[in-house]
């Protein structure tokens, strides 16, 4: 069928994509890992989650939230198995609810996901160098890495560091299937070797008393509470609060699993990519998640074998809590390091183990934003097989089979968002990003849970265990259902806890709502061109009345 229909052709089908299944369950599963990333999120539970919620334990948080990131994650891999092509989810939605909503809710997080991208690309130089670079600097006693740290999270450092980190994934993004997913397996071997360093650095401590001692020698003299014995007391009057309530500790997996588990299942957004997608999808979004939740657990329990949680809290509390900790020391600055890299390293102190973590931790941070990249440019290709962007976008570079043009379309955001997050600007913040992520989640999700009643045809499609029935409701609904309820707690908690949420719920409500009506009106301008230049009414491509096999579906 020709692509540019005439005013009396029925529909305009979506337009072949050109890509090849060129992922299996191994590949799905490295984005899925890389996009949690075990080094950026192999930070939070020790630093943030231990200091905004002292006194819960690291490892339940931990494992209630792959619990529910699990339910979610087999959402997103059943939407992939009915409409594997990519932006699965953004495909489905627009063939169940009204096209402009879905493409709205898709556009916004592909808006913020190149905001976020640069804001990581940002948060490299501006603190993962730093720290890094900081410990070596008082492990090694070398100042010289301390001045690149300083030089490192600079405007100018950030800026420069920042943009050949984004070119690094664009191009990345742009070569073919095959080598990027050798660049991923290099970082997967590195974190993997990171993370053994720690473990062994961990294990081999001989007790709390050697952990006592080598944070007193490298740390003792950093400040007049840089002793061990200092930093419980200090978190506590500048308002450390323990609650051992194991509700506590179920209210912080609900809010923050998402957050520190966030990328298992994005191969559902190029599934169109993926071989055998029904049972890839599934499988790789629960093995990443069961993955990096070991992998954490099982620092967390050698770390505490030496160390008592509330230490551990209270040094992420004095990290997190600058202003507080200067009110109770009359203005002095307390530095602090409550990353787990850096209690390793005082244990093991030896220059070619501090250098290898530093290495795989940064290479591993690239391969974040890459995963980045790689599935907004696969999203931005879906607008464009429905119409929805100029045509050129949908072309693939010959030889490589990707879509660079639209990697380059995500790059432009993604550059923005490294201004943005360079100047100090208030865009590209993880946690926002969650929050924005949940909303625009909302709608796909909502159409997921509804496919029986709303779209039969499609949900014909869905696997035959999704479909079957329980009390008279399909599994698919069921799960959808306790899928759609986790989002709206999350959407409630970023304003009912804003230490773990959103800080200023004015502008970010004010931000959402712009995006969704920027999306809204792109959607019915190009519905509008496209009938007057090429004599389609694109609005046919999305009814229900199109048979999906023509529709590039299958």
């Amino acid at each position: 069928m020709a692509e540019n229909m005439t005013t009396n052709s029925i529909y305009a089908t979506r337009k072949k994509s050109g890509l090849v299944r060129s992922f299996g369950l191994f590949g799905a599963f490295l984005f899925g890992i890389h996009c949690i990333s075990l080094s950026s999120s192999g930070f939070i539970p020790f630093s943030w989650v231990a200091s905004v919620w002292p006194g819960a334990s690291i490892s339940g948080v931990l494992i209630i939230a792959a619990l529910l990131c699990t339910i979610h994650g087999i959402s997103y891999a059943i939407i992939g198995s009915i409409t594997p092509s990519a932006g699965a989810d953004y495909v489905l939605a627009s063939r169940v609810v009204h096209p402009s909503i879905a493409f709205a809710a898709s556009f916004t997080l592909v808006l913020f996901s190149g905001i976020v991208a640069g804001g990581l690309a940002a948060w490299i130089p501006q603190s993962a160098i730093p720290t890094l670079f900081k410990s070596m600097s008082i492990i090694l006693h070398d100042s010289k890495y301390e001045l690149f740290a300083n030089f490192s999270s600079s405007s100018t450092g950030t800026l420069l560091i920042g943009s050949v980190i984004v070119v690094i994934s664009i191009w990345a993004v742009s070569i073919s299937n095959i080598n990027l997913q050798r660049i991923m397996i290099v970082g997967f071997v590195l974190g993997i070797i990171a993370w053994i360093i720690v473990y062994f650095s961990l294990f081999l401590a001989d007790g709390p008393e050697h952990f006592k001692n080598a944070w007193n020698n490298f740390m003792g003299s950093s400040s007049s509470f840089g002793l061990f014995d200092d930093r419980i007391n200090l978190a506590k009057k500048a308002g450390m609060k323990l609650n051992t309530s194991v509700s506590e500790m179920t209210l912080a997996g609900l809010i923050m699993g998402f957050w520190i588990y966030y990328g298992y299942y994005i191969p559902t957004f190029f599934s169109e990519e993926i071989q055998t997608p029904s049972k890839t999808l599934i499988q790789a979004s629960s093995s990443a998640i069961i993955f990096s939740m070991l992998i954490f657990v099982l620092g967390d329990l050698l770390l505490e074998n030496l160390v008592s949680p509330e230490w551990i809290a209270a040094e992420g509390y004095i990290a997190n809590n600058p202003g507080l900790i200067s009110k109770v020391t009359g203005g002095e600055s307390v530095p602090a390091m409550p990353w787990i890299t850096f209690y390793a390293a005082i244990l093991l102190p030896i220059p070619i183990l501090i250098y290898t973590v530093a290495v795989a931790w940064i290479f591993t941070l690239i391969n974040l934003i890459q995963t980045y990249f790689f599935y907004s440019s696969r999203i931005v290709l879906s607008w464009g097989l429905d119409r929805l962007m100029p045509d050129w976008i949908t072309k693939l570079s010959p030889g490589t089979n990707t879509p660079r043009r639209a990697v380059f379309f995500f790059g432009a955001f993604a550059i923005f968002g490294l201004y943005d997050a360079s100047e100090g600007g208030p865009l590209a913040t993880q946690m926002t990003f969650v929050f924005f992520a949940v909303v625009t989640q909302m709608v796909p999700i909502f159409a997921f849970t509804f496919l029986p009643f709303l779209n039969s045809q499609l949900f014909e499609k869905a696997p035959d265990y999704a479909k079957k029935k329980y009390f008279g409701i399909p599994l698919l609904s069921i799960i959808g259902g306790v899928t759609f309820l986790y989002l709206l707690w999350m959407v409630y908690a970023s304003f009912k806890f804003p230490a773990v949420g959103i800080k200023d719920p004015i502008s970010t409500l004010k931000l959402l709502i712009a995006m969704l009506m920027i999306g809204i009106i792109w959607f019915f301008v190009i519905k509008i061109y496209r009938n007057r230049k090429d004599g389609i009414d694109i609005m046919k491509t999305f009814s229900k009345s199109v048979k999906m096999e023509e529709s590039n579906f299958e």
